[in-house]
């Protein structure tokens, strides 16, 4: 049995945390006349990164145990967005789990991007 646990407090504070960490990055690098809201899309661009190469993302297990005991309305609408099909004989509950979990993460951390760029905008 695996110690791993995930619930959505966890799952909130993980994505909250890498949003200020991406944030943080950018802040960091902006010229004088630019602002957050200049580098959104690369920002946006970092999330995907990062909620793609996530461990709860590309290990099944855990994938499966975020769609069990976290909110996942955000990565549904994210399958139904892409148009997931099942696919008989190549598609399997990982297969959805980690796509959920991709589309649930990558959200979380995007909406906390947004707060944090509109936070910081005077």
């Amino acid at each position: 049995m695996s110690d791993f646990q995930i619930n959505d407090y966890l799952l909130s504070k993980e994505c909250d945390d890498l949003a200020a960490d991406i944030v943080a990055d950018f802040k960091q690098d902006l010229a004088a006349d630019e602002t957050l809201e200049d580098k959104r899309d690369e920002m946006m661009d970092r999330a995907h990164e990062d909620a793609d190469g996530h461990a709860w993302v590309i290990y099944n297990y855990q994938a499966l145990m975020l769609c069990a005991h976290c909110d996942t309305s955000n990565g549904e609408a994210f399958l139904d967005d892409v148009g997931f099909e099942w696919n008989q004989g190549e598609s399997t509950i990982y297969t959805v789990a980690t796509t959920i979990a991709y589309g649930e993460i990558r959200a979380r951390i995007e909406q906390e991007i947004d707060r944090l760029i509109e936070e910081a905008t005077p």
